[in-house]
């Protein structure tokens, strides 16, 4: 019997012989009478069903070894509840690789009345959804491919199913439990109404070159962490490579509200949603014969289209529909505004093509008034990209990967406190890298630079561990939390330790092993043999330890580090970036400067407006959005964390009408082209990305 506080008797249970098999769906069905209460955690994912209903979905991600844990109402007229789990059993960054489990019971007045483990759920394999897909990206695991007939959900109210499979389950080793931390998600329908364009496409057309992106080229290569997948020549449906055999014949623009559309063979027609929208695609449709639909969709236009594989993921769904009626709700998230549905055979009726929104679950204060559109549209796009990356953590982005990175976790986190006064999610986020006993593939005392994420690579990022730890600063100024943040003194003085062994006979650390970070520019060219950027930050996170714990020593110590960097760096006019070793065993400067290298000196109080006035004169007035030609040579700076860095000072000095200014420069088409605010400061990446919600900060603070 399982005495967990989490459970009453339910038990891990999953198909013995396919803990570890890839890319599987299990359905957990239990007819049911007064039921009120639905507990439940898996590995990866699960939806719930209602009735029939979509309901719920989770769990909350957690770290390695351990599981958070849902307590779901559920509506007294409940007669039917049906569970569907997914298992990818791959290396991610979206979600953590393990054994498949699912654990979960059903409560009416406190009495259980079905468990995992003991009665009243049937238990099936579910074979709509195709197993042998391609890697959705690098970063998250697999694509969607679908076999659907107007009875492929019949299961969910107890009817029979040509999609499942009747299983046994077996127990499963007892697992580490935890609270969920956070409310449960709501949904709101966002539908695509607005029909852009129509067209034709004919198929065969081979290329000379098909784009692959590492995900589907670097599958099972050492050097890359053995990224896991099906290799190419299994792939039942190899979907990146179909779409692009594809040339479209015709395209006419139009401008148009729909409230269906209706395409025949070889046709397609574009849709686009208010602004970029995240969750779960849904359509209900309608198919006279057997028909192939294809859903390709992206945040942005190319060339007046929709690019299925810009960012490098597969922005492909491919749903082959039975004739009669199908509602499709797809089982993975994802971010977009524009979607191309194409028809490749039969002919298909599609109605409330769109998507079912997955996003925070703290209700957000949107008042902002400002009188410059510009701005309000701004501080609009802030929101929502907040909201599309705040769910169970804080994410980079909810497409290309929904992974949890430092550093940009400090961003959002103060964005949080300002739009839902509470910092819940920040506390899920920091409690992931407390909870597991060492962090896989890593050097010991090292954190990841995403998490939960597999880093099989053993790749890590030592700059963002800084950032957790001027994070945790930031929190206990912020928020208080004494108790939490007392228990990251191990975790802290751990990562301290590693970093000793890295410095040199000044303190000065050199030659730092895994990815050197400063920023998506110049300045990452510059990174060894001792880059100066890092040393700011590392002297920087001495003095937020002695914040944190009173550790005085290690705020002289950052004193010291400090003005060695002044002397070392600084050539009279700005901070250059690195030095490295010459034959003579000696390090000399490279004499590089990036723009970015300066915000990093002021940021981190190796310099001051006040102790550097004509080099802070000098970036006030010559660089930014505008900058001039004046300084070639110092090498311009992105949106992270460069730009950031900028505003925040500008803002720290009060400079407030400049702040604002920039705010529209940096930013305004931004909001303008997707209503979210983007990674670089062009559409290369993520065009929503979480740090960005930062600018809401800026504005509710100016």
């Amino acid at each position: 019997m399982n005495t967990t506080p989490f459970f009453d008797r339910a038990l891990p249970v999953w198909p013995a012989d396919t803990l570890r098999e890839k890319n599987i769906t299990i359905g957990l069905y239990a007819a049911v009478s007064c039921a009120d209460c639905l507990r439940i955690t898996t590995a990866e994912t699960y939806r719930v069903f209602v009735d029939g209903v979509f309901y719920a979905y989770g769990p909350a991600r957690c770290a390695h070894d351990h599981y958070r844990v849902d307590e779901i109402a559920l509506p007294a007229t409940a007669t039917h509840v049906a569970i569907e789990v997914v298992h990818y059993a791959v290396n991610s960054f979206c979600y953590l690789q393990a054994d498949g489990f699912v654990q979960a019971e059903i409560l009416s007045c406190g009495r259980v009345i079905a468990a995992t483990g003991g009665d009243g759920f049937a238990y099936y394999r579910l074979s709509g959804r195709v197993q042998k897909v391609q890697r959705y990206s690098y970063q998250r695991p697999f694509a969607e491919g679908w076999r659907l007939a107007p009875s492929y959900t019949a299961w969910r109210t107890g009817k029979a199913c040509a999609f499942t499979q009747p299983i046994a389950v077996s127990e499963t080793a007892e697992k580490r439990l935890v609270a969920r931390g956070i409310p449960h998600y709501t949904f709101t329908d966002t539908f695509a109404r607005r029909q852009i364009a129509v067209g034709t496409f004919t198929e065969g057309h081979i290329p000379t070159e098909y784009q692959k992106d590492r995900s589907l080229t670097r599958l099972y290569d050492p050097d890359s962490g053995n990224l896991e997948g099906f290799p190419e020549s299994e792939l039942e449906w190899h979907l990146s490579d179909t779409v692009q055999e594809w040339r479209y014949a015709t395209h006419t623009a139009i401008d148009e509200d729909v409230e269906e559309i209706r395409l025949c063979a070889h046709q397609w027609a574009l849709l686009a949603l208010p602004m970029e929208k995240t969750g779960f695609i849904t359509a209900r449709l309608h198919c006279e014969e057997n028909t192939s639909l294809w859903l390709l969709f992206d945040e942005v236009l190319t060339d007046g289209d929709v690019d299925p594989l810009r960012m490098d993921c597969c922005n492909v769904l491919r749903l082959d529909l039975a004739a009669g009626d199908c509602d499709f709700l797809s089982t993975e998230p994802y971010g977009f505004r524009y979607l191309k549905a194409v028809c490749q055979t039969g002919q298909v009726t599609i109605r409330d093509l769109g998507v079912k929104e997955l996003t925070c679950p703290i209700p957000v204060a949107t008042a902002y008034t400002d009188d410059n559109e510009n701005r309000q549209a701004i501080y609009t796009a802030a929101v929502e990209t907040f909201r599309q990356n705040s769910v169970d953590i804080f994410m980079d982005c909810p497409t290309r990967e929904r992974a949890g990175w430092l550093c940009d976790s400090f961003f959002t986190a103060r964005t949080e406190q300002a739009l839902t006064g509470q910092n819940t999610i920040e506390r899920n986020f920091l409690e992931n890298f407390l909870l597991p006993d060492r962090f896989p593939c890593l050097p010991e005392g090292m954190v990841p630079m995403c998490y939960p994420a597999d880093h099989s690579d053993g790749n890590f990022i030592p700059n963002w561990a800084m950032w957790l730890v001027l994070e945790l600063e930031d929190r206990l100024q912020r928020v208080g939390d004494r108790e939490f943040i007392d228990r990251f003194r191990p975790r802290v003085y751990a990562l301290l330790d590693w970093f000793v062994q890295y410095e040199n006979a000044d303190g000065l650390l050199e030659r730092l092993p895994g990815w050197v970070f400063v920023e998506w520019s110049k300045a990452n060219d510059l990174v060894q043999d001792i880059n100066f950027p890092t040393n700011m930050l590392y002297a920087r996170m001495l003095e937020a330890v002695d914040t944190l714990f009173g550790d005085t020593a290690l705020r002289e110590k950052a004193r010291r580090l400090k003005e060695c960097i002044r002397q070392r760096s600084y050539n009279g006019a700005f901070f250059t970036d690195n030095e490295v070793y010459g034959a003579d065993g000696l390090p000399h400067p490279t004499g590089e400067c990036t723009e970015t290298c300066q915000y990093y000196a002021f940021f981190t109080g190796v310099a001051t407006p006040q102790t550097y006035p004509d080099l802070w004169r000098t970036l006030t007035t010559d660089f930014g959005p505008h900058r001039t030609t004046a300084y070639p040579h110092v090498h311009p700076a992105n949106a992270f964390i460069g730009n950031y860095l900028r505003l925040m000072l500008l803002a720290q000095e009060g400079h407030r009408e400049q702040l604002l200014s920039e705010i529209e420069d940096y930013f305004g088409y931004m909001a303008q082209r997707t209503g979210t605010l983007w990674e670089h400061v062009g559409i290369t990446a993520s065009c929503n990305h979480g740090f960005a919600s930062y600018v809401a900060c800026l504005l509710l603070d100016a």
